[in-house]
């Protein structure tokens, strides 16, 4: 098997490096007035969780300890306007994670960044970064509806209330100057920075952060009418409303919560949501405000074209970070041969590849720059673990009737029938989801596609690298004569025929497809017939929300997961995803988890809803990965950057140019 993965990958590489020399030759003669090619718009990634290990501290507070427990929420102010004065209370810490970086020669321990000084004027003052096409396309954040992903490329224009820091991943504040959870954490105040402008044009506007603008933000990013019919999985812990939003005064708030949330702050970081204006959004509305939107973030916006890409042009004089580039370009090329070619032609700086094409690329002088944290996750979802009476994503029944309660679940459940259940499905199987694992030579595709620099996953959605993880969990084993002979103990002597349903385009994974039929052969050794679908990136949602999939899987790439979020990802395949409907206990631990009030409870909570589901083999692990991309050192000096899963779209206010 290896010598025939190496075998197909070394031919696949063959072709596409044919494919960029065809390219660069077209783009070559064409000059700089060929047009961009267009890319199919849509990539894939659900909306995913958080990624990050915050330590919660504000600005000047002093550094946490690794099981912290929470400071109380400062007394109630007096009823708004009349403002109060900042509590005198350290923060509310959130447990410190690990730094980690893989002992692997391409993911080395991060240096010390490169002082931001500016040295003159850029050989080029445009950096172009080529990447592919996010899930949909915007200029603004609240026109992407619920989707994490597309919003790499924007966050650059608009800052959040927190961040995750680059190399240590702690929470800092943003907008934000400090922020307070209280003992049962459902209160959260924060603190914000003082006259924070909005930019526009690459200056400051009239316009400035305020409570409000937070309020309204939180509003027009998650709830209807400006989010109409996308239920905000927000609702099941606040409204946009004076009963779970506070305004103290023009710089601090209060959130109440209905339920304890240990990681409210991971939710307001630009990961999430970057903050807009509540005033200048009431002068232009929402078509005026997608046309020519501010934010606080270092870059500006200059223009955007679907499937195209966005460019923006950096602040001047940004309160926080002045981004040593002039301007910076996205430009959403779905194929790699393109990407590639583009890097090479110099018409892109800094272009997404394959690790397969690294090689060659390093040769031609380009540079490697690596993610300084582990940036994603790759893994794949079991589908056909579907129950008949329990509801769409975000809780949605059939027109006209209601979800009836289920307590102590929040989920509640349809009138029967809306569904026809696939129960004979495979995938209902324990024995047969076992086997999938069990199928899959890891190693062999570590070696081949990612050269040894993944890491192999154990669980999906809590590292192993957590000070809490248990030293008893491994990764799955490769064995396939047990595989085969799990399936044949589930009922199938015969094997039986399986759905892939993937992509050939995913940002941060590019070998996504190769992947794939990497896997077929796997499935098909242990008498699994593969039928490989490749759809189109806006496909993916809509198969997963529909069922789809109930016999099959689906290829998955999220960030890095936060502290505390494992109650998440269990609620994103109940409420989103729906896999894991047809088990009661995935309501109760969701319930006793999102219970918690305290670090230490809830990394016991985590532990026991972990020991549950991996028995029951519930999801595909495969790797974390360590983001990596090819830049020109020509016109880039340094791009360092904890990429998360969007691939090379954050920090580039602190992108290096070459000078002149």
């Amino acid at each position: 098997m290896m010598k025939t993965l190496i075998w197909i990958r070394r031919w696949q590489t063959l072709v596409a490096l044919l494919l960029v020399g065809a390219m660069a030759m077209v783009i070559v003669a064409c000059g700089d007035d060929e047009e961009t090619p267009e890319a199919t718009a849509a990539p894939s990634a659900p909306s995913p969780a958080p990624t990050a290990a915050p330590t919660m501290a504000p600005t000047a507070a002093p550094a946490p300890t690794a099981a912290p427990a929470a400071t109380a929420a400062p007394a109630t102010a007096a009823p708004r306007p009349a403002p109060t004065a900042a509590p005198a209370a350290t923060a509310a810490p959130t447990p410190t994670r690990q730094r980690f970086i893989p002992d692997v020669t391409a993911a080395p321990e991060a240096t010390t960044p490169p002082a931001m000084v500016e040295e003159g004027e850029p050989v080029q003052p445009r950096i172009r970064v080529a990447i592919a096409p996010p899930i949909s396309q915007s200029s603004t954040m609240f026109d992407l509806g619920q989707l994490q992903s597309p919003q790499g490329p924007l966050t650059g224009m608009y800052d959040g209330l927190l961040a995750n820091e680059r190399f240590t991943e702690e929470w800092e504040g943003y907008v934000a100057e400090s922020w307070l959870i209280s003992d049962d954490a459902k209160e959260w105040t924060f603190k914000l920075k003082e006259n924070v402008p909005f930019y526009q044009r690459g200056v400051p506007t009239e316009y400035s952060v305020t409570s409000a603008d937070i309020l309204h933000s939180f509003d027009v990013n998650n709830f209807e009418p400006w989010q109409a019919g996308n239920s905000s999985r927000y609702a099941d812990f606040a409204f946009p409303n004076e009963d779970h939003f506070e305004i103290l005064s023009d710089y601090e708030f209060k959130w109440k919560l209905l339920k304890p949330n240990l990681i409210w702050g991971q939710h307001q970081t630009d990961e999430r949501r970057g903050v807009i204006s509540k005033d200048y959004f009431e002068e232009v509305g929402w078509d005026g405000y997608i046309a020519d939107p501010i934010g606080a973030g270092p870059f500006t916006f200059l223009d955007f074209e679907i499937n195209r890409g966005i460019s923006m042009e950096r602040v001047k004089d940004h309160y926080r970070q002045t981004p040593l580039i002039h301007e910076l370009e996205f430009i959403y090329v779905n194929e790699e041969a393109t990407r590639t070619a583009m890097l090479y032609t110099n018409e892109a700086d800094i272009s997404e590849m394959s690790l397969a094409l690294h090689e060659q690329a390093i040769s031609r002088g380009y540079k490697v720059a690596s993610s300084t944290t582990p940036s994603a996750r790759f893994f794949m979802f079991i589908g056909g673990m579907f129950e008949e009476t329990r509801p769409d994503g975000f809780k949605n029944c059939p027109p006209g009737t209601d979800v009836q309660p289920d307590p102590p679940a929040f989920w509640g459940r349809c009138p029967a029938g809306r569904y026809e259940i696939d129960t004979e499905s495979p995938m209902r199987n324990q024995d047969v989801r076992e086997a999938l694992n069990l199928a899959i030579n890891r190693d062999e595709m570590n070696e081949v596609f990612f050269k040894n620099t993944a890491i192999p996953m154990i669980q999906w959605s809590f590292p192993h690298w957590w000070g809490h993880h248990p030293d008893d969990w491994a990764p799955y084993p490769y064995d396939p004569d047990r595989a085969r002979q799990l399936i044949i103990d589930a009922g199938y002597p015969n094997g039986f025929e399986m759905q892939i349903i993937t992509t050939n385009a995913l940002p941060g994974l590019p070998e996504v497809g190769e992947l794939m039929e990497a896997l077929t052969q796997y499935f098909n050794n242990v008498g699994i017939t593969i039928d490989l679908q490749v759809i189109d990136r806006s496909q993916m949602v809509p198969t997963i929300r529909n069922r789809r999939h109930t016999r099959g899987i689906i290829p998955a790439r999220w960030g890095s997961p936060t502290p505390g979020s494992v109650v998440g990802h269990f609620k994103n395949n109940v409420d989103w995803r729906q896999e894991w409907q047809m088990w009661d206990e995935v309501y109760e631990h969701i319930n006793i988890l999102e219970a918690a009030t305290n670090w230490d409870q809830l990394r016991e909570l985590e532990i026991d809803a972990v020991n549950w589901e991996r028995p029951n083999h519930l999801m595909i692990p495969m790797f974390w990965l360590v983001g990596q991309v090819m830049f020109n050192p020509e016109t880039v000096e340094s791009y360092v950057s904890r990429h998360i899963h969007m691939g090379p779209t954050r920090h580039h206010e602190f992108t290096v140019p070459v000078y002149k």
